[in-house]
C-alpha cells in the first residue's frame, strides 16, 4: 500500500473520490446480483410450486380414474346375480321378472342357490392391474 503522507490535499481529495465512485460502483454490483439471485430464486419456486400442482392434479385425476374403474367393476360384478351353469350368455341380475330359463331351472329340481354359484364361480372378472403390461 502506498504512503499517503507522500500525497498533498488535491491529490488526496482526488483519491477520497476515486475510493468513494468505486465503492458505490461495487455496491450497485452486489445490490444487482442479490437482485437477480431473488429473482432467480423466485423464478425456481414458481416453476417447483406449478409442478408440484400439476403433479397433485395428476394424482388426483389418477385417482378419480382408479376409484371410477373401482365402482364400475364392483357395479359389473354386482349386476350378473344368477347364471346358467352351461350356458354364460344367461344371466340374470335379480331385479325384475325372472326369466325363463330361471324358471325352466327351478321346475327342473334346481336351486337359485346353485345360479348364484355359478355366477360366483364363471362370471367374468376384471384383470388385475399387477397382470396388466405396461
Amino acid at each position: 500500500m502506498t504512503e499517503l503522507k507522500s500525497y498533498d490535499l488535491p491529490q488526496l481529495e482526488a483519491l477520497a473520490e476515486q475510493i468513494k465512485s468505486e465503492i458505490g460502483k461495487r455496491e450497485r454490483e452486489e445490490e444487482e446480483r442479490a437482485r437477480r439471485a431473488v429473482e432467480d430464486a423466485t423464478a425456481e419456486a414458481e416453476r417447483a410450486e406449478a409442478a408440484a400442482k400439476e403433479a397433485a392434479a395428476e394424482a388426483e385425476r389418477a385417482a378419480r380414474a382408479a376409484e371410477a374403474e373401482r365402482l364400475a367393476r364392483e357395479a359389473a360384478a354386482q349386476s350378473i346375480r344368477y347364471m346358467h351353469p352351461s350356458n354364460r350368455a344367461l344371466t340374470w341380475s335379480g331385479v325384475g321378472p325372472k326369466p325363463d330359463w330361471v324358471n325352466a331351472w327351478l321346475v327342473t329340481g334346481g336351486t337359485l342357490y346353485a345360479l348364484e354359484v355359478a355366477a360366483e364361480k364363471l362370471a367374468p372378472r376384471p384383470i388385475p392391474e399387477s397382470f396388466k403390461t405396461r
